[in-house]
């Protein structure tokens, strides 16, 4: 069965209401200048996954975690649904989200 985000959820990446998604100069230590990098804990702990390249890659199914976006200036990633529907895109880089949600996002294009 394949998995769907709710509408709420959409809303949720989209209008920033759950996380924070805070502006912030200096990236987590963590995710180097160029990447799009996956946390599974809130406040960018336990690095999931770090992307550079510019398609679409899979991610393993969590919820909860954080992201930070420490690509070139204006860079856009994208996060796409189980069946590669556009679910969510960044603000420009640089930027996090210190309490973002996973929930229904299989696969992350950074750039």
């Amino acid at each position: 069965m394949a998995a769907t985000v709710s509408t709420a959820q959409a809303t949720t990446l989209t209008t920033g209401q759950q996380g924070s998604g805070a502006r912030i100069m200096a990236a987590p230590g963590d995710c180097p200048r160029g990447y799009f990098c996956g946390y599974a804990g809130y406040n960018y702990t336990n690095l999931a996954f770090k992307f550079q390249d510019c398609y679409m890659q899979p991610i393993a199914a969590r919820t909860g975690g954080s992201w930070y976006n420490n690509q070139s200036d204006g860079t856009v990633a994208r996060m796409y649904n189980a069946n590669k529907q556009l679910v969510y895109k960044t603000p420009g880089a640089p930027f996090g989200d210190t309490h973002g949600d996973w929930t229904g996002i299989r696969y992350i294009d950074a750039c």
